[in-house]
């Protein structure tokens, strides 16, 4: 199982799209806290930072995403998320957008050395652009396949944890694509996290995304993102056992 999962994220981050295509570096920056309570529900909040590195004018966005958790049962959880986010698109270009998310986590194996689980999630989003000020709205479907894999303990509930991390995530536009410069349209990750404690935990990722640029033409980027996260867990008396 362990060798598939490497195979299947090798294969996935070394394909290329054929077509034109060009290539950015980005970086990603993470702060994650989160608050389980009552056994069963989990609230987060994450703010993300994120840049592009190989353009002679700045992509930057901000975002920030509140997110409420139910653990419906052993092998779902149902979800809730509101990101809110500003995108500098290009020079004379900004961009708000309001896009709440609701979905559900299925878990195919949990509490053994490989988690594995299927998140499906469908996305509403309100985007405005601000010079122009005018929204669009756009729905898409999102299908992630994600494995964690602990590499020196034997689940992922213990302290002084170091896992893998490997997934896959389809974006799937149903309607019209809204005017943005990385319009994602697959994104593949490996990553590497240590769990401090239960407060603390730390994740390096390496991203291979495909997007599409909706405002200078209909283009292919391929791009490497680099991604560091720091994750914050509160209410340490009663933890639920939750995700790393």
């Amino acid at each position: 199982m362990y060798k598939r999962i490497c195979i299947m994220a090798a294969l996935l981050l070394m394909a290329e799209i054929q077509g034109r295509a060009q290539r950015h570096e980005q970086l990603w920056f993470d702060y994650q806290l989160d608050y389980p309570f009552a056994n069963v529900f989990l609230f987060e909040v994450s703010a993300t930072y994120q840049t592009v590195l190989t353009q002679d004018f700045k992509w930057r966005s901000f975002s920030v995403s509140p997110t409420f958790e139910y653990t419906f049962s052993r092998w779902m959880d149902l979800t809730a998320e509101v990101p809110l986010g500003y995108t500098l698109q290009k020079e004379g270009s900004n961009s708000f957008e309001i896009s709440p998310i609701v979905g559900a986590r299925f878990y195919i194996t949990q509490n053994k050395r490989i988690d594995t689980r299927i998140l499906l999630r469908y996305q509403q989003r309100y985007f405005r652009e601000v010079e122009n000020d005018v929204w669009d709205i756009s729905n898409r479907t999102r299908i992630k396949a994600e494995a964690y894999i602990c590499i020196n303990q034997p689940n992922l509930f213990t302290n002084n944890l170091w896992y893998g991390i490997v997934d896959y995530e389809e974006f799937i536009v149903v309607d019209d694509q809204v005017d943005e410069r990385y319009a994602n349209r697959r994104r593949a990750r490996i990553g590497l996290g240590y769990r401090l404690s239960y407060k603390h935990r730390f994740e390096l990722i390496y991203t291979r995304q495909s997007s599409r640029n909706e405002i200078d033409g209909d283009f292919i980027s391929n791009d490497n993102v680099i991604q560091l996260r720091y994750k914050m867990y509160l209410n340490p008396s009663k933890p639920v056992q939750t995700d790393p």
